[in-house]
């Protein structure tokens, strides 16, 4: 006999031995595998992320990443050294490093890194095995022998050999304890631990007298080492103790052990995986619903449920034991079981269609049909009374069980019809026989009948229900019939309630009742019957398809339907708070119920029947998972297009290359957001919800979907919110969030309304502007209309008082001369009066000629001014000593126009200084000056006389006269000695620009 056959004989000697394995019956399992995405189905190690995420280490697929509802594959395309990985980890930086056939890669979720690849040479590179030390250093087992380190900040590589190593002596597990320790096994020297500095041998497997294969560290820091002769428990402050065996599993191949609780724990045995619980070992196998192949790969996530990877068949899920499934596979025949009951003994008792009735004791299904005297294998419904009797319908009619032999009853018995559709026995033990034509109720004294006749609201019986001992609620296609004592004492008929096809009904501890219908959910009445509640998929039910209705015995409502199994969590007064679904990620995997076919045991636990079998719900088994959903957001798009954010942003996250510090342009404004709570336990029952702070202010209502969708948002600031809640109503502490914003267009920009406004003030300037030059030019017309016209009358004036005035005044002189002619013997007196008034009409002559000539326009102009007030110094002082000189070069070739009226009273000015020089100053000469600069102009009058002093000055009548006709046309005269005390100064100016600026402003 070969040692590889003997080892197998031993071991499978050794499962027989432990009695209390697990009896025939299917678990939680659910299988992935390459139809569901799966890279491979050889798997050799699993571990978990950040995120939740499960990495799948395959034997030739690479690395599987799955999240619970789809899987993501990493291969050689992507970069990793291998296909075939046979190791994982995850750092403290979320890093996953992967040991594979070529070297070491690492993935920190935006690329690959490889390490120890060799390219093109064929020659062993494995890693068998890595681990994450304290300070985040790696370590593995090197492909030469020995432990190799990577060095977290450098990644610079280390290299430690094993003492007295031995040739092909390769390290196949490493484990690090919570005090930082880093632990190793080899395949023929045994355990390792490193020093600081080296490796030094622990447990030596020639002295250990077997093999140890792995090393699981627990929380107390004991080290339980898997090896040939079982699970070895090794406290590393007794070294000296390497044979404390963990007593339940010894002699048994332990090829790993994760014992996180030495009262519960898995474990991966030579040929599959058990389970240690207080005491009892489960071996599990095909005929629970787990794979026939051996098991590699053993890990249990943040929320407890196990996840075991196999040699060759995928990887299972046991996330419960809620639901205990028996099938063909462990002895009941393949027939949709119809109806379910218990007797005194415990046995389990299911009526089939076709297959007569199944009695299961626990470990074994006997089988009673027409051959065993039961009248038909078609069974409808079954019961059991408190006498051991069990009673069981068909379409033959009534079969009783009781000492072992069946008897037969139907309608010649006084049965009201043969076609039995269902059996209750109430807390007195009568029997109700509900049936398509009638009721029948049974005791000792035989059948007692009632149909429609005796009022009873239709003959089509589907369900019974005891809200209370003796109250017996017959629920009918067209109404509910009420028993008290076995006498009908009501009806309950309400067409709102029966006008759909009702399947079930039973009333709760209010006085509610529930109403089951095919196709239309459930109906909650109110006991008044006033008030009526409809709760359908759209609430949250698995199906509107309702086939059963029982209450736990928390008071909660279990809904069967042909989608799995709902429960209604209840408040005190009856109202729903949540619904909870059951389907096959909760164990259901039968999925669809059958109508009646639901039992209560005293215990708690509810059986269904099924298509396919019959499922045990197991409320004691079911741990409200306390462990929320790890949320995060996994991707944002635009217009449902993935982007490039590398075109939009600096940076992106490692995962999922999220976008940093985004800013949208305004045309950018259809977001797509993208989120995951992830929850292994459950996937699908996942519930989220969200809000986009800028835009809302409160959560949205409870949804799966797993994004969210703006449009057309507006230019701003925004933070996305996201809370996710596992299927037992945990939320997620802390929100998954994203930022961006939205950038305005320009014409929204704050610079742009500046820009605007000022454009819109040099606008309103301008058109101001244009306004006042408009009415300025029409000012300026009409002034200039006037001015025009008033030249022309200026000019007539003067023509006319030249002509008229002139003329009679030298008429006056000729006319005197005449008369001074004509009277020779005049007296003096009279020739006195003939000068005077030839003086006089001489001196108003002059006087009209000064008037005429400032009259006239051509006189408007500082050349004719500087003309006239010259001509008339010249003539003053022709016949005088008074030397008089006169300069105005600066005039020549310029003309410079005065205001209108400026010319007289310049004239008169000079003319009265000039006179007063004449008479007073004494002096030999007489300068008259004109400086003109622009439209300034200077006219400065200078003698070389006596002067005057400043007393003098300003009490002079002369002065003050001209400086009030200065002023009168805005203009200035100074006066003053000069600086020898002697000859007098006279300084004009006037400022013609000012002046027409002030009659701008005034007009």
């Amino acid at each position: 006999m070969s040692t590889t056959l003997r080892l197998k004989i031993i071991v499978v000697l050794c499962l027989l031995s432990l009695a209390q394995f697990a009896s025939g019956q299917s678990y939680n399992f659910i299988k992935f595998g390459i139809e569901d995405g799966l890279a491979h189905e050889k798997i050799m190690d699993i571990h978990e992320d950040q995120f939740g995420n499960l990495w799948i280490a395959t034997l030739g697929g690479g690395i599987s990443v799955f999240n619970g509802l789809e899987f993501k594959n990493i291969t050689i395309k992507d970069g990793l050294s291998s296909n075939y990985v046979r190791n994982l980890a995850v750092d403290d930086d979320g890093n996953v490093w992967a040991a594979t056939a070529n070297g070491i890669s690492r993935f920190n979720g935006r690329e690959i890194t490889t390490f120890l690849t060799i390219e093109g040479i064929d020659q062993n590179n494995s890693i068998n095995a890595i681990a994450v030390g304290a300070e985040g250093d790696v370590w593995f087992s090197a492909p030469e022998g020995g432990v190799g380190r990577i060095d977290h900040r450098t990644n610079e590589i280390t290299t430690y050999e094993l003492p007295n190593a031995l040739p092909n002596d390769k390290v196949i597990s490493i484990a690090q304890a919570a005090d930082g320790s880093i632990w190793c096994i080899s395949t023929i020297r045994g355990l390792f631990k490193f020093n600081g500095q080296s490796f030094e041998s622990v447990i030596n497997n020639a002295k250990f007298n077997g093999y140890l294969l792995s090393i699981y560290v627990d929380d107390d820091g004991l080290l339980w080492l898997g090896s040939n002769k079982g699970l070895l428990k090794f406290n590393p402050s007794k070294p000296a103790v390497i044979d404390d065996f963990f007593s339940p599993l010894n002699n048994v191949f332990i090829k790993y052990a994760r014992v996180h609780d030495p009262k519960s724990f898995w474990v991966i045995s030579a040929y599959g995986v058990l389970q240690y619980d207080n005491g009892r070992v489960n071996n599990f196998q095909s005929s629970h619903g787990f794979s026939s192949v051996g098991v590699n790969a053993l890990y249990e996530d943040r929320e407890g449920t196990l996840w075991v990877g196999t040699d060759g068949d995928g990887i299972y899920k046991l996330s419960n034991q809620i639901f205990i499934k028996y099938d063909s596979r462990h002895g009941l025949d393949d027939h949709t079981v119809t109806s379910i009951t218990k007797d005194a003994d415990g046995n389990h008792w299911f009526g089939t269609n076709g297959g007569g009735i199944a009695k299961y004791s626990g470990e074994k299904f006997e089988y009673f049909t027409v051959k065993e005297g039961l009248s038909s294998s078609y069974v409808s419904s079954i019961a059991g009374d408190s006498k051991d009797n069990i009673y069981v319908g068909s379409r033959s009619g009534l079969s009783i069980f009781q000492s072992g032999q069946f008897t037969n009853l139907d309608v010649s018995d006084g049965l009201i019809f043969n076609s039995v559709r269902c059996i209750y026995v109430d807390s007195q033990d009568k029997v109700w026989i509900g049936t398509v034509n009638g009721l029948s109720i049974y005791d000792e004294d035989g059948f007692t009948n009632y149909s429609t006749e005796e009022g009873l609201s239709s003959n089509t019986i589907w369900n019974f229900y005891e809200p209370s001992p003796g109250k017996v609620l017959v629920v009918t296609r067209q109404g509910m019939s009420v028993f008290e004592n076995m006498k009908l004492v009501g009806s309950y008929t309400d067409p709102d309630v029966f006008g759909k096809r009702i399947n079930m009904m039973i009333e709760d501890k209010c006085g509610n009742y529930w109403v089951g219908y095919s196709g239309h959910g459930l109906l909650k009445v109110s006991a008044d019957g006033k008030n009526k509640v409809s709760i359908t998929s759209e609430e949250g039910l698995n199906s509107d398809l309702i086939y059963n209705l029982i209450f736990d015995s928390s008071g909660n409502l279990i809904v069967g339907n042909e989608r799995g199994i709902d429960k209604l969590f209840l408040s005190e007064n009856c109202e729903v708070k949540r619904i909870k679904n059951y389907g096959s990620t909760e164990g259901f995997a039968g999925i669809q119920t059958i109508h009646n076919a639901v039992f209560k045991e005293q215990d708690g636990c509810i059986w269904f029947g099924n298509p396919h079998g019959v499922f045990k719900y197991q409320p004691g088994k079911e741990y409200p998972n306390k462990v929320e959903p790890v949320t995060y957001i996994r991707g944002l798009k635009l217009f449902y297009e993935d982007v490039q954010w590398e075109s939009y942003v600096d940076s992106t996250s490692s995962w999922f290359s999220l976008p940093i510090d985004l800013k949208l342009p305004h045309k950018d404004n259809n977001v797509i957001v993208e989120y995951f709570g992830n929850s292994l336990n459950n996937p699908e029952g996942v519930t989220y919800r969200f809000r986009l702070l800028g835009l809302e202010k409160e959560w949205s209502p409870i949804t799966k979907k797993r994004e969210a969708v703006y449009t057309n948002l507006s230019p701003g600031q925004y933070t996305f919110q996201v809370k996710a809640a596992n299927s037992d109503g945990v939320w997620s502490d802390k929100s998954a969030s994203i930022s961006f914003e939205i950038i305005p267009p320009f014409w929204q920009e704050w610079w742009f309304f500046i820009v605007i406004a000022v454009l819109l003030g040099i606008a309103l300037k301008l058109y101001q502007d244009y306004r006042i030059r408009a009415n300025l030019n029409k000012v300026l017309t009409i002034e200039r209309i006037r001015s025009e016209e008033l030249v022309k009358v200026r000019k007539r004036m003067a023509r006319d008082f030249h002509d008229n005035m002139g003329n009679q005044l030298a008429s006056i002189t000729v006319f005197v001369n005449l008369i001074s002619l004509k009277l020779k013997d005049k007296s003096k007196e009279v020739d006195e009066l003939l000068k005077n008034i030839e003086k006089h009409t001489k001196s108003l002559f002059n006087g009209t000629k000064d008037f005429i000539w400032s009259i006239d326009p051509e006189s408007d102009n500082l050349n004719e001014v500087y003309t006239y007030i010259k001509d008339f110094g010249e003539e003053l002082f022709e016949n005088t000593p008074i030397e008089f000189y006169s300069d105005a070069s600066e005039l020549e070739g310029k003309h410079l126009s005065l205001p209108s009226g400026w010319s007289r009273q310049i004239v008169l000015i000079f003319k009265e200084a000039m006179t007063n020089a004449l008479k007073h100053s004494g002096a030999a000469e007489v300068h008259l000056n004109v400086n003109q600069n622009k439209n300034d102009f200077v006219i400065t009058f200078m003698d070389d006389g006596c002067g005057i002093d400043h007393e003098c000055i300003k009490k002079s009548n002369g002065l003050k006269n001209m400086k009030a006709r200065a002023s009168q046309i805005d203009c200035t005269v100074e006066m003053s000695t000069m600086g020898n005390g002697k000859g007098c100064l006279i300084l004009f100016k006037g400022d013609i620009q000012s002046e027409l600026n002030i009659n701008s402003i005034k007009m």
